[in-house]
């Protein structure tokens, strides 16, 4: 599948016109969800997703397949990334571009520009903050903003994965007012695409779920099958906040309060997994059981 991505490698490292459906959302305007390209393709988009896939699939090849291979995905890689930053990277607005033309912007590509650093880690929360000053309240745009695509219900799936690896995890609740909005319309599950709508009960916009308990609870895997476990919490605004995670070796529960002087945790393992939680720099060892930790 992807020898077939990489024929359409342009020299340049950016991805030519593909034919078909190259979806990627619902943005006010993308033509039938298809982001914008120039006359011989050289979307940021889909050229970030693409790179994303490469890294993915240069993993699996080195590890368990062929490293020749996984070497041939790593270049392609290093030439989408080099080619987005020399040619979609706007020195004016200092954001990713939609293409190397320059003419259209949009959160999506800025998003994956974050979440695969592409754009350096000390650009990432200023972006961030940016982007988000023109749709969700709360963030602050330092310097000017071009008019830019916003992401809909489903690519801020994406959002979540970049706030919180750019450190602002604690943002995240600030992300759900398309959700509240959803509620106040009546929907009783959640919908595709913004209105006109209705309730689908459509899984990518269903993505809270998830948030919830691997961002705002913080729970997730450290090892494969959950033997040990890392919990990173990023509550935010909260000040009460229980959760429980069923796991292949039982349920991991996880509650906190916020307090004036701090944050009490709440922890109970299953038995025989052990694991670390994270709080302001410092990993604090957590046992099988119940545990109960103060947080400055």
């Amino acid at each position: 599948m992807l020898d077939w991505f990489l024929d359409k490698q342009r020299p340049d490292g950016l991805l030519g016109n593909l034919p078909w459906w190259p979806f990627v959302d619902w943005g006010k305007d993308f033509a039938f969800g298809m982001p914008p390209q120039d006359a011989n393709g050289g979307s940021s988009i889909v050229t970030l997703q693409f790179v994303e896939a490469l890294r993915y699939a240069t993993e699996l090849e080195f590890t368990f397949g062929d490293k020749t291979r996984s070497q041939r995905y790593r270049d392609a890689e290093n030439r989408a990334v080099s080619a987005i930053r020399k040619l979609c990277w706007n020195e004016t607005y200092h954001l990713i571009a939609d293409t190397p033309g320059q003419k259209h912007f949009s959160q999506h590509a800025n998003i994956l520009g974050v979440w695969l650093d592409v754009i350096p880690q000390e650009q990432q929360t200023q972006v961030l903050n940016k982007i988000l000053s023109v749709s969700d309240p709360g963030f602050t745009a330092p310097g000017s903003v071009p008019e830019m695509t916003a992401a809909t219900y489903y690519f801020r799936f994406y959002l979540a994965r970049a706030l919180e690896h750019a450190g602002m995890g604690d943002d995240y609740i600030k992300l759900l007012r398309p959700w509240h909005e959803m509620v106040a319309l009546g929907l009783t599950t959640w919908a595709e695409q913004p209105e006109p709508t209705r309730s689908d009960s459509h899984a990518w916009s269903a993505h809270p779920n998830f948030d919830l308990l691997t961002i705002v609870a913080g729970i997730r895997p450290r090892t494969p099958g959950f033997s040990t476990v890392v919990i990173e919490p990023h509550i935010g605004p909260l000040r009460h906040v229980t959760s429980m995670l069923p796991t292949p070796k039982g349920n991991v529960e996880a509650s906190y309060n916020s307090e004036e002087s701090g944050v009490s945790a709440e922890i109970t393992l299953p038995a025989d997994v052990t694991g670390n939680l994270l709080w302001k720099h410092n990993s604090l060892p957590l046992h099988a059981g119940y545990q109960r930790l103060q947080l400055p």
